[in-house]
């Protein structure tokens, strides 16, 4: 007989995809209401028959860094993903290949206020609830009082989902067995001690680029943690010290490229990774050491992608 979990990793899903089966399904393709965007989303996702595992699906290094987290934990963890298009699921459950975000400057996010995300996320846990059983975190935390739970999210999820960890911290055995991990937003008093003290210095302790910090202090915490037995306050204090001895942050002096050059980085990209956007390019590039803004980055990708 299987002992259930004592540790809950949970990330936020990758932009980065490999190979997943069908046609993508992509927000972008619908206007409207919420409500509306919902229903056709909804109705677009269920008519994927096939789908690849999550786990088998996301990619980059934030998400590779992840699966080490997992399998430093020596099965002693269970991992799951907060997806905007398709809410809280297992990392072993089969997806459809599909484009949906929170963050607001992508053509498929689900709303370009604090409002519609949230509304959206609503819709997303009931209709994952009806289809799974676990719709949101708080659920999950019900079944499982006595776990911990271990979550590295960016301050454009977190901020979606801040009510339901809000939830999930008040069924759990102790508050401080749920962990936050989100280096760059601003503190949240009402999360008590659950949001670690992690910011731009930490890159100094585990390396890689700023892109996947979070990926990397949750890979951090599982291989320097027993995080079953311990908890936020704990990890809290030991981070604390930690940050006395770490130099200040790196400040980047990217170079630029022009039209032509960056047109160049997105066709070999695109050939080298088969499922990926605008976004996922533009980090990669600046992760190289490159500068480009944002909105230059995507006028080129769509010019490119149009033709």
């Amino acid at each position: 007989m299987l002992t259930a979990p004592t540790l809950f990793l949970i990330t936020n899903c990758s932009a980065t995809k490999r190979v997943a089966s069908g046609d993508a399904v992509r927000l972008r393709n619908w206007q409207g209401s919420v409500r509306q965007r919902f229903r056709w989303w909804q109705h677009a996702i269920e008519g994927q028959i096939d789908g690849t595992p999550a786990r088998d699906c996301y990619a980059g290094d934030a998400w590779t860094q992840v699966v080490a987290a997992e399998e430093a934990s020596r099965g002693a963890s269970r991992l799951w993903v907060v997806s905007a298009g398709l809410g809280i699921i297992s990392a072993d459950l089969p997806i459809p290949n599909y484009s949906a975000t929170f963050i607001t400057n992508n053509p498929d996010s689900v709303g370009l206020s604090h409002q519609a995300r949230s509304e959206w996320w609503e819709l997303v846990c009931d209709w994952r609830r009806k289809v799974s059983g676990v719709g949101s975190i708080t659920d999950l935390a019900e079944a499982n009082p006595n776990a911990v739970f271990l979550i590295a999210l960016s301050s454009a999820y977190l901020s979606v989902i801040k009510d339901d960890l809000l939830s999930a911290r008040l069924v759990l055995k102790s508050p401080d067995n749920l962990v936050i991990i989100s280096a760059g937003t601003r503190a949240m008093p009402e999360m008590g001690s659950s949001l670690l003290p992690i910011d731009a210095r930490f890159e100094n302790l585990v390396g890689g680029a700023r892109a996947t910090l979070n990926a990397r202090m949750l890979r951090y915490l599982v291989e320097n943690f027993d995080v079953r037995k311990c908890n936020a306050r704990k990890i809290t204090k030991s981070l604390n010290i930690t940050a006395t001895e770490l130099a200040k942050p790196k400040l980047f002096d990217r170079a630029r490229l022009d039209d032509v050059e960056i047109a160049a980085f997105i066709h070999k990209q695109s050939k080298l990774i088969r499922k990926t956007s605008a976004s996922a390019l533009l980090r990669i590039l600046r992760d190289a050491g490159t500068a480009c803004e944002q909105k230059r980055f995507h006028r080129i990708y769509k010019s490119i992608h149009l033709t």
